[in-house]
């Protein structure tokens, strides 16, 4: 067996796991008794003078009973005017930091906090109505340490944001599939997550070791007997990135966070911890390994069938144009009388089909469209996962070569 056929049969049993995670949770019927403690919210800020209002507006609107909310806004050393907006607000509790980063922004709110469960929410974020109340019910359960919500796409104006906007659906899946199958969540979103005060005081506060706060103490949380979960139906609305090189900035600081967290935990990696926990270790690992090899072999598939197809520009249009879109697959299933079902046509064929269906199955279940950008976006999804690999390979790389690792252990 050859090296590109070896990846796509790692890919495919990957993604044919997660199909059946997935069709598992739809028989599963998540039921949370009503639970409205006292919450205090934290919005950590930095220079956020164009989001803050709505974020706290947002939560202004919800459903959740005011009197039961302490709303603080932890300032990490602004420079533009969010700290006066923040004060033209209404029974808002604003705190002040230099800028330490947003760790130590949730650890101050966190100290001042009244109340025994805190809702932290990024200031670019914007809640839908039944939000607190959906994302506060599972933390009833005193083995829950943290809940997190599903973040929606706010700003779909281009083309990276209309991808991101599948994507985001996409991942949601799969964190509602893994917490409805296994009881316990996979990735961990800190832009809208509830905390149990206790368990956030238990493992000493956030930390700065990691590039990914919320993935770390999602981590050490489990660590001290606690588990996470995903509230699919907790909707919110975020700010995404809208050019590459916003969008490479964020990608490459959550990818190698999430390995340094993992790494840094990496005791869990056991027998004993939940499936959830061991399948975030192995797909973190292994998609870090394919990125390295996928656009190599990629480069070389097509090189290697492009002399059959370049005896009219029509006829290497429709190649590069099945390659790199959904038509592909169906191209393959369609030529199998004439070409014969092979090992690489198989696993290859069969890893876009189950992805497709999962993203089908996301926009439906977060109540999306399937509108001509969604169709779009689903239709060409392959192009975009060779730059979000390559953005994958080029962090790896950049960060065996730096000199700061931001922990020691």
């Amino acid at each position: 067996m050859d090296i590109c056929s070896t990846l796509f049969l790692i890919l495919f049993f990957f993604l044919f796991f997660v199909f059946v995670v997935y069709i598992i949770s739809i028989f599963r019927r998540e039921q949370h008794d009503d639970f409205e403690p006292n919450i205090s919210i934290i919005i950590p800020a930095y220079n956020e003078e164009k989001n803050i209002s709505r974020c706290i507006d947002s939560i202004y609107g919800s459903d959740y009973p005011l009197h039961k909310m302490e709303i603080m806004v932890v300032d990490d050393g602004s420079t533009d005017n969010t700290k006066n907006i923040v004060k033209g607000c209404k029974d808002i509790l604003l705190l002040n930091q230099n800028h330490k980063g947003k760790s130590e922004a949730l650890n101050l709110g966190t100290r001042h906090a009244k109340n025994d469960f805190i809702v932290s929410i990024d200031a670019d974020t914007i809640l839908d109505k039944k939000c607190i109340k959906e994302l506060v019910k599972p933390i009833k359960n005193p083995n829950i340490g943290a809940t997190t919500g599903t973040s929606k796409v706010k700003n779909i104006s281009n083309i990276w944001t209309i991808f991101q906007n599948i994507e985001y659906h996409y991942n949601n899946l799969i964190r509602k599939s893994f917490s409805s199958v296994f009881n316990n969540g996979i990735w961990f979103f800190g832009a809208l997550a509830c905390y149990r005060k206790s368990a956030i005081e238990k493992i000493g506060y956030f930390k700065k070791d990691t590039l990914t706060e919320d993935m770390d103490i999602a981590l050490e949380l489990y660590k001290a007997g606690y588990k996470t979960f995903h509230v699919h139906n907790a909707f919110s609305y975020t700010i995404v990135p809208s050019t590459f090189k916003e969008l490479y900035s964020q990608r490459s600081r959550w990818w190698m966070g999430v390995l340094q967290s993992l790494t840094k935990n990496r005791k869990l990696f056991s027998h004993k911890s939940s499936p959830s926990i061991l399948f975030l270790y192995i797909n973190q690992f292994w998609w870090s390994f394919y990125a390295l090899l996928s656009l190599p072999v990629i480069i070389y598939q097509v090189n290697y069938w492009l002399p059959y197809n370049t005896s009219t520009y029509f006829n290497l249009f429709s190649y590069l144009f099945r390659w790199f879109s959904l038509a592909g697959p169906f191209y393959v299933i369609y030529k199998i009388p004439e070409w014969g079902l092979n090992f690489h046509n198989f696993f290859g064929v069969f890893s876009g089909i189950i992805s497709a269906i999962l993203i089908i199955a996301s926009i439906r279940m977060f109540k999306d469209r399937i509108n001509l950008k969604n169709t779009f976006a689903l239709f060409f999804y392959f192009p975009y996962t060779i730059i979000l690999n390559i953005m994958i390979s080029v962090s790896l790389i950049t960060y065996i070569f730096s000199k700061k690792r931001f922990f020691i252990r």
